[in-house]
């Protein structure tokens, strides 16, 4: 082998080694880098949704006359604008009166301040009291004043009779309800359920 061809040889392959050096040092790092940048950004916004989300959220809380309320959800958020608000997901709700008497309720979602309990249910909104059963889209309880205004496609049952409205007023402490259609003209549309034995 002549000089000349020994110095060409040894010229592509010093080319070869440098291009492999700036490729492995340079690209490869800064795609490892780019990786690890998004790996941390993922974190952190997972992090984040963690740090903002309660599991297994519950809140208790009782009056002066012996009624106790507890509202129970699997997931839960707290605004960050008004800190007394909690927004619920998968939600059961409990109300005990002081005469023994329980209302269940059960949503898909509600929106609870932890002042003073007021708390709008909605989403497959549905409330059992006695032997009465109610659903609708919207609930809003107010514990202080231990009323229950039921809104929107509300459909109530009872052992005696079926009745579709748009509202249902529920005043637990003096046994009052009262059934409202929003067009006056409208008539709320009650059928019997024993009329003929069946359901």
């Amino acid at each position: 082998m002549d000089k000349k061809t020994y110095i060409q040889i040894s010229l592509i392959t010093l080319i070869l080694l440098i291009i492999s050096f700036v490729y492995f040092d340079y690209f490869k790092s800064s795609e490892e880098k780019s990786f690890k940048n998004l790996s941390d950004n993922s974190e952190k916004k997972i992090v984040k949704e963690s740090d903002d989300l309660i599991t297994k959220m519950s809140y208790f809380s009782e009056d002066n006359k012996g009624n106790r309320y507890e509202i129970f959800s699997e997931y839960g958020v707290i605004s960050p604008e008004k800190l007394n608000l909690i927004f619920m997901d998968k939600v059961k709700a409990f109300v005990y009166l002081s005469n023994g008497e329980k209302i269940l309720i059960s949503s898909n979602k509600a929106k609870y301040n932890d002042n003073n309990n007021d708390t709008t249910f909605s989403g497959s909104v549905e409330m059992i009291y006695e032997e009465h059963s109610v659903k609708s889209d919207f609930l809003d309880l107010s514990f202080n004043n231990q009323t229950a205004l039921l809104y929107d496609n509300v459909k109530y049952k009872n052992n005696l009779s079926k009745l579709n409205a748009d509202k249902i007023l529920v005043d637990f402490l003096n046994k009052n309800t009262k059934i409202q259609m929003n067009d006056d003209k409208s008539n709320v549309f009650v059928k019997s359920v024993v009329s003929n034995g069946n359901n």
